[in-house]
């Protein structure tokens, strides 16, 4: 029988040791740094976001949680919804996706699943705790309703991410039957920005701002 040593057990149980911590810290949420609450009465905002925050290849074409901003608005199931965002620089492209977060979903609205997020699915984690203290949160589920970019002027057709045409570049309107009744969660951010801000690495960290109009009807 081959003798395995004590060295290269050391090593394997540091192996087991970071990966079981690795499983126990993707169990922690993250806060965006601010969630606009819209409602009849408030029914618009400036949201400020980076030129890549919707999709980056750089990040396995997922979208950044931080480097996006988020809403929130509550509906009642057929009510119809539609939310309008229009960038102050044409050359960023809103990219914009809507979940609901419904009776299963029991950790405070405030929190989301990770620092990525997909812009087509479900986003959902079992057992959430806070990812600073630990704090037991319980499940997150956002269950996915829609999603769109603007296509005006964007130099990629992705059928997978829905580019929609409205012929105002910079421009994106989701409009959606409500298909539950309670609180929904959606988030935007830049896809693919024109090559003026694309060539620029610093206009690629700075945030832009994103006017972003919700009715509930």
């Amino acid at each position: 029988m081959m003798k395995i040593s004590n060295k290269v057990l050391g090593h394997f149980a540091s192996v087991v040791a970071t990966s079981l911590m690795a499983v126990s810290m993707s169990h922690a949420a993250t806060i965006p740094e601010g969630i606009a609450a819209f409602s009849k009465v408030v029914t618009s905002d400036v949201f400020t976001v980076k030129a890549k925050g919707w999709s980056d290849p750089a990040f396995g074409d997922m979208g950044w949680t931080h480097s996006s901003d988020w809403g929130t608005f509550t509906a009642e199931k057929g009510q119809t919804v539609t939310i309008v965002m229009t960038a102050a620089d044409k050359g960023i492209h809103p990219g914009s996706t809507v979940w609901y977060r419904g009776d299963n979903d029991t950790a405070p609205d405030n929190y989301v699943v990770d620092h990525f997020y997909p812009q087509n699915a479900n986003f959902a984690k079992f057992g959430a705790t806070d990812e600073g203290d630990g704090t037991k949160l319980g499940n997150i589920i956002m269950k996915y309703v829609t999603h769109g970019y603007d296509l005006d002027k964007n130099t990629v057709t992705d059928a997978a991410l829905k580019g929609k045409k409205d012929n105002v570049a910079g421009k994106l309107t989701l409009t959606f039957k409500a298909p539950y009744a309670g609180t929904y969660m959606f988030v935007v951010g830049g896809f693919n920005p024109d090559a003026n801000i694309t060539d620029d690495a610093e206009a690629l960290k700075a945030l832009h701002n994103v006017n972003v109009k919700v009715t509930v009807k």
